[in-house]
């Protein structure tokens, strides 16, 4: 994200041309895929973002549709989507903290990181697999509105 505004900000700000031909088909492609009820803003980071970090939304976008098409009661699907959300929200905010967490611990010199599990097949087949039940346990939790 930074790079992207970095290339946006830098041609205004060091009087170089900005490419305002791929402004403008930016634009144009914007309001075609909104004529077309398409959100350019999840399109245009449906581009931009790498697959390997696409495909859980794409994931957590079935979920949800999964979990909020259930009943016809459409107060029932909007608490079991709004508790997806909350439960998605969690894991994510302690994901980051996991993250700063393992900063600070491979700044202080502890590595925990074992390099020859990583490069097992069979950790992969495991990280499948928690990420199999992992979806398992958003539908179920979600689907459990008191």
């Amino acid at each position: 994200q930074a790079n992207a505004m970095a290339a946006v900000i830098e041609p205004l700000m060091s009087g170089v041309g900005a490419p305002w031909l791929l402004y403008g088909i930016g634009a144009v492609l914007a309001i075609i895929l909104t004529l077309c009820k398409i959100p350019a803003l999840a399109f245009a980071l449906g581009m931009f973002i790498p697959l390997e970090l696409n495909v859980p939304l794409v994931v957590g976008g079935a979920v949800n549709w999964f979990v909020t098409t259930r009943s016809k009661d459409v107060t029932l699907n909007t608490e079991r989507g709004e508790k997806g959300t909350l439960l998605a929200s969690g894991f994510i905010a302690g994901g980051a903290l996991m993250g700063v967490i393992s900063a600070a611990m491979r700044f202080g010199g502890v590595n925990l990181v074992n390099e020859a599990w990583l490069n097992n097949t069979w950790s992969e087949v495991l990280a499948l697999g928690a990420y199999a039940l992992l979806i398992l346990y958003f539908i179920k939790a979600s689907m459990k509105v008191k």
